[in-house]
């Protein structure tokens, strides 16, 4: 069974060394920690932040050595190799949620970790994403760009499953060409190496070839680490 996790590290950071902005939905934090955890294991010192919103390490279990929620204290630690760091601010009106740090504060960061897995979007736990005018937020230091859909969606209707789209019509593989290719989609601002990763292939597997996508496609599940099928350039 290929791993999902070592596929896509190998595609978008196989020197060790990135940037990785993580948009859409269907498993944006599943995708950042599986990440980070198997970086932090080939011995590279690993970030994990967002550029938007992100869960609280309070509820959420992001599975690094430290976590920070303070720039001052981020800023003085000692950068360790096979070591990983959460950083993100506190929000002030939503305890279970953290909130993307300093722009100059992550371009200094981004200069002292080997990767940096950055949560770019934001998508209220639904499997699809239809982008607002503000996000995703994508750093000018991003190397790779992972796009991620949810597979549940598919023959859902589009209101139920879809954040930033309202329509009464059920997911098919035509809506998900669409998101895949409109301006406001899956791919919206990104930038160096793309791939579009479509998660819970436990749930459902969708036939890939049949989507029109101009970057790499993997059809996988991050919850068993396999990857079912792929369309890799």
């Amino acid at each position: 069974m290929e791993s999902l996790v070592s596929t896509i590290a190998n595609k978008l950071i196989p020197s060790g060394q990135g940037v990785i902005s993580v948009t859409g939905a269907g498993g944006k934090t599943t995708l950042l920690v599986s990440l980070g955890r198997y970086l932090k294991d080939k011995g590279l010192s690993v970030l994990l932040t967002t550029t938007t919103k992100i869960q609280s390490p309070k509820t959420y279990d992001f599975e690094t050595d430290e976590v920070f929620t303070d720039e001052t204290a981020v800023l003085q630690y000692e950068v360790e190799k096979g070591k990983s760091v959460f950083y993100a601010q506190k929000a002030l009106m939503d305890p279970k949620k953290m909130i993307s740090p300093r722009p100059e504060v992550l371009s200094l960061l981004i200069k002292r970790f080997d990767a940096v897995l950055i949560e770019a979007d934001g998508s209220r736990q639904l499997p699809l994403k239809y982008h607002t005018q503000r996000d995703p937020v994508i750093l000018p230091e991003t190397s790779a760009t992972v796009a991620v859909m949810g597979a549940s969606a598919w023959g859902e209707c589009i209101d139920n499953v879809c954040f930033g789209f309202e329509s009464t019509r059920k997911v098919d593989d035509a809506f998900i060409s669409f998101l895949i290719n409109d301006a406001e989609g899956a791919f919206k601002r990104a930038q160096g190496d793309c791939l579009l990763l479509i998660n819970q292939a436990d749930i459902f597997q969708p036939d890939i070839r049949s989507l029109e996508c101009v970057y790499p496609v993997i059809l996988g599940s991050l919850r068993e680490d396999r990857v079912y099928a792929k369309t890799l350039c």
